[in-house]
């Protein structure tokens, strides 16, 4: 059986590659809904979050194995969190205690991820054209 890595394992083995095209074989061998959900909203710049950009106290889990491969479940969930996702009359506090509540589920290193991902960061070692390249079309051009 293949190893399953979790998003944020991908996105983290991907920043540490030397060149720009195995970052891009690796993300690509390593594709899914989820890691492109993720790089998509981290890396669009039309994607607004509806919390704040700044990291919530959350509880790490002690699930780390049974944790690892919880974000690709739960990856549906994230459009919770952004305008136009469908839940934008969602009461701040309760969006807010959804976003805490995912970061208490999913693996440690995928939740530090995320709250990397609301504050727009991109990591270095990462650039958009890298993820645009990889994954051509999941990122609308800005226009200008």
């Amino acid at each position: 059986m293949a190893i399953r890595y979790s998003i944020s394992e991908i996105i983290n083995k991907a920043i540490e590659l030397p060149t720009k095209k195995e970052k891009i074989e690796w993300l690509q061998q390593h594709q899914s809904e989820p890691l492109k959900t993720v790089l998509k909203y981290w890396y669009d710049e039309s994607v607004e979050f509806l919390v704040p950009n700044t990291p919530p106290p959350w509880k790490k889990n002690e699930y780390e194995n049974e944790a690892k491969s919880l974000l690709y479940r739960e990856s549906r969930r994230l459009k919770i969190f952004i305008k136009g996702g469908g839940y934008d009359n969602l009461n701040k506090i309760k969006r807010e205690q959804l976003f805490i509540s995912l970061l208490e589920d999913v693996d440690n290193g995928d939740a530090e991820m995320l709250c990397q991902m609301i504050s727009k960061k991109s990591p270095k070692g990462l650039t958009l054209k890298t993820v645009t390249d990889a994954f051509p079309n999941l990122i609308e051009a800005k226009e200008g």
